[in-house]
């Protein structure tokens, strides 16, 4: 995942983000409505998730419990798409020699 803020790399892979975690690079709140996948401005309160509480500030970290982080685009060489291909293709190794 990529830090919405200073968009540099937080992670290779899925990692459960904290309430307060904050980015490694700036030092910005992760845990907030523009870094989630839900995140759709224009929509009842800013969220693809119908339902979800009203929160004031979306640069802020929040308690959110719908909150999943932001994935890359998939063209961007995601790891997910390396990792797939990578275990994919150690199904069918002969462990035998």
């Amino acid at each position: 995942m990529d830090c919405w803020k200073c968009g540099k790399q937080i992670s290779d892979g899925l990692v459960k983000i904290g309430f307060r975690a904050a980015c490694i690079h700036c030092g910005i709140d992760l845990h907030v409505c523009k870094n989630c996948r839900y995140y759709a401005p224009g929509k009842p309160n800013d969220c693809a998730v119908p339902g979800t509480e009203f929160i004031k500030d979306r640069d802020a970290f929040n308690f959110c419990e719908e909150y999943r982080p932001k994935l890359p685009p998939s063209g961007s060489g995601s790891i997910l798409g390396v990792v797939e291909k990578k275990d994919f293709g150690s199904l069918f190794k002969d462990e035998d020699k």
